[in-house]
């Protein structure tokens, strides 16, 4: 076995570990606390961009007024037509054939308005890009109120993630991101499991890399890769039969796990599809579920987001939920694209609660980003896509898009020294 570098690990994820199961809240303790530590940590960036002689004024003491020019800092509510409503499927006075589910309901006349603790005003502006942002954002405005009721955009400003620490050169240290394994599935791609636990384990004559793999995360959509298909007939059966289906690709899975635990320390977080909790922030498999897995010390099931420092770099992850809510709810093209705009939002998951399921917070809000990361990967996208993301104060992100295995047999590759990424394929299809 290949003798491996060892980096100094801690688990960041505290914040998103339930302490106790409490569904009768309601959301808006979540936007209030959103929007009360993004309003201080926007402040003083907002006077050091704008100058101090802006004011910085609550909606509410706009009263109407026009030609008042300003700061504001908000939450934004982005009101579309389409969107997904629950209400509006089960209302009797609306007789109408349902309409079928859309892939995405962004459309070019959704109107932005800014929320914060008391009024809301509809914004308007060059600045804005209407199509690229979402319900529950917290950002900052300069501009000015007109006699239409509208308030004009000058210039828009995100938290942009917090300050970062520096990243110092210790020595060749390779982190290995794989998602989307979905076992119910892996009898077509054995092959391409068994190349990747070669590898893994530098028996590929790739002895030099296998010896710089500090880590591997596994980003969601073990068990399963996609939604259960309902077939209404026979439905006792057939839920039984996933059932078998399921126990058995666990059983498997803990296979693998504890063969690749044995070659380096490994993280499972759980997916969208796979047999744990619907909402977010998704809560760590029990270990009885990979019972030779959890002898192993290397081997830890984590939560979904999930935060990690190795030495001196800051990791932060989704299984990629995050991701695929914002594509369906904006007109942005690529899993790369909306995985940038969170990281310069300063917020995992900001359509969370509105339309993507998360847990009713009443004392925080855990998905702000009060540290940049130096890694911000998400799981089980279409294709694999890298980018080194440069804000204006120097902070470096290596941003990645983890391939569905399932669908690529690849994973991505991170250099913790150069922030560079790349794919690695282990897909064994004859020419």
């Amino acid at each position: 076995m290949t003798l491996r570098f060892e980096s100094s690990y801690e688990n960041l994820s505290s914040q998103y570990l339930l302490k106790e199961y409490n569904y009768q809240k309601q959301f808006c303790h979540l936007y209030a606390h959103r929007l009360a530590e993004m309003t201080r940590l926007l402040t003083p960036l907002a006077q050091k961009k704008w100058g101090k002689t802006e004011p910085i004024k609550k909606l509410c003491e706009l009263r109407g007024e026009q030609d008042v020019h300003c700061i504001l800092i908000g939450t934004i509510y982005k009101h579309q037509a389409h969107k997904p409503s629950i209400l509006r499927d089960i209302s009797e006075e609306n007789q109408l054939a349902p309409q079928p589910p859309r892939q995405n309901y962004s459309e070019p006349e959704d109107k932005v308005i800014l929320e914060d603790e008391l009024q809301r005003v509809r914004l308007q502006g060059k600045m804005l890009q209407t199509q690229l942002m979402a319900t529950g954002i917290v950002c900052a405005v300069l501009g000015g109120t007109d006699n239409e009721g509208f308030f004009n955009v000058d210039d828009v400003m995100y938290y942009e993630s917090g300050p970062q620490k520096p990243l110092s050169t210790i020595r060749n240290r390779l982190l290995v991101l794989v998602s989307g394994l979905d076992q119910l599935q892996a009898h077509t791609y054995v092959e391409a499991l068994n190349l990747f636990q070669y590898w893994l384990s530098g028996s590929l004559g790739n002895g030099k890399d296998a010896k710089s793999l500090v880590r591997l995360i596994i980003a969601g959509n073990s068990v399963r890769g996609s939604a259960v298909a309902h077939v209404p007939t026979l439905q006792v059966a057939r839920s039984q039969a996933n059932a078998n289906d399921t126990v058995q690709a666990v059983t498997q899975l803990d296979s693998w796990f504890a063969s690749w635990a044995q070659c380096l320390p490994i993280d499972v977080m759980p997916g969208a599809y796979d047999p744990a909790n619907f909402m977010l922030p998704q809560q760590p498999f029990h270990k009885c579920m990979f019972p030779q897995a959890a002898q192993l010390t290397s081997f830890q099931a984590v939560t979904n987001p999930y935060n990690c420092r190795l030495d001196d770099a800051l990791i932060v992850g989704t299984a990629g939920q995050n991701v695929a809510d914002l594509l369906r709810s904006t007109s942005m093209e690529s899993s790369l694209e909306a995985l940038r705009c969170t990281l310069t939002w300063g917020h995992v998951a900001p359509t969370a609660p509105d339309t993507l399921a998360c847990y009713p917070y009443i004392e925080n809000d855990p998905f702000i980003m009060r540290e940049c990361p130096h890694v911000y990967f998400a799981g089980n996208c279409e294709a694999f896509e890298t980018a080194l993301h440069v804000t204006s104060e120097g902070k470096r992100t290596c941003l990645v898009c983890v391939p569905s295995f399932g669908k690529t047999k690849s994973v991505a590759v991170v250099d913790l020294d150069t922030l560079s990424c790349r794919q690695i394929s282990f897909s064994v299809e004859s020419e």
